[in-house]
């Protein structure tokens, strides 16, 4: 298993199609917080990312921070924070707010917005990712501000925007699980564009997606992710990827900030984390399987990676979710 999907894995990915439009020049469109377009459609999600797909036509994003970028048909713009942003025909136009555009889907359809002039037409699809946050690092701290993709070719992109597409006639009963369909859709087209991204990425560059792509890192990351209560040890590492011991931690610490046992050890807290949260196995199991001996010293480890021991953080997410 490659460490993307795996981290992808423990963020438990969640996607929703949220906007299906036609835009006619002049057109504008603002973006506040994502938590207002997730409203509907994902609101227990905290900040979810929001990515815009072109499919036809062109279009200017800004952000604040960001120079104005110029969206073509078939390229799609990744804002993983959830930021603010603005859409137009032009770096500088009219704008009303995208959440109004938004609507619920109505008896498992997402009805099509039209907006703007009779000018030139550009259609795009919105959609949302939501991951959890508290386990999404290393991955949100290696994503750009906006992450732009060149998305043409890509399955999951030209199924999402088939499957919007589809009309029905009055006499057509809703398609069973296209509101499904359109949620998965949009959970491939991010992990399609954060693929192209690390596959963009070009030499020198530092940064977990980086490692990704890199031939010796991205290997010692995958076999970490793969089997992480394993006793690696970076000459263990070294040996199954190709290099000396030392090249590889001179390596793994100049594209990740880290060497890699410490990476390896806060990989494992994260999963501990989510142990915590989704299982009843005892804290004495839960240390042995992220490496440490002693639960004193799990729970030390823990409170300086989260904040909390470890059973008030497990305590906290069961009177939050009513199941304790």
């Amino acid at each position: 298993m490659d460490a993307l999907s795996e981290v992808l894995r423990a963020v438990r990915l969640t996607g929703a199609t949220i906007l299906n439009a036609d835009f006619g020049a002049p057109w504008g469109v603002a973006a506040g917080s994502s938590n207002a377009l997730a409203r509907g459609f994902l609101p227990e999600a905290d900040t979810p990312a929001v990515f815009h797909l072109v499919t036809t036509g062109e279009c200017w994003l800004q952000a604040e921070g960001v120079e104005p970028i110029r969206l073509r048909a078939g390229e799609v713009a990744l804002l993983a924070h959830g930021e603010a942003h603005r859409l137009g025909d032009a770096p500088v136009s009219e704008c009303v707010a995208l959440a109004a555009l938004v609507k619920p889907p109505i008896a498992g359809e997402l009805a099509p917005v039209v907006h703007g002039g009779n000018g030139r037409r550009t259609h795009i699809i919105t959609a949302l990712a939501a991951l959890d946050r508290r386990f999404a690092d290393p991955l949100l701290a290696s994503l750009p501000r906006v992450l732009r993709a060149d998305l043409r070719g890509a399955p999951a992109a030209e199924h999402l925007r088939d499957a919007l597409g589809l009309t029905l006639s009055g006499s057509e009963a809703p398609r069973a699980g296209g509101i499904a369909t359109l949620a998965r859709l949009a959970e491939l087209v991010f992990i399609e564009a954060i693929r192209r991204h690390v596959e963009a990425i070009p030499p020198g560059d530092s940064g977990w997606l980086a490692g990704l792509g890199d031939r010796y890192v991205g290997r010692a990351l995958a076999l970490m992710h793969a089997r992480p209560g394993e006793d690696w040890t970076v000459e263990r590492l070294a040996r199954q990827v190709g290099l000396s011991r030392s090249a590889l931690a001179e390596r793994f610490t100049e594209l990740l900030a880290e060497p890699p046992i410490t990476y390896l050890t806060h990989w494992r807290l994260r999963l501990a984390a989510q142990k915590l949260l989704g299982s009843t196995r005892s804290m004495a199991a839960i240390a042995r399987e992220a490496g440490y001996e002693s639960s004193g010293a799990f729970s030390h480890a823990f409170k300086r990676a989260f904040g909390k021991p470890p059973s008030i953080w497990r305590r906290r997410a069961r009177k939050k979710t009513g199941s304790g």
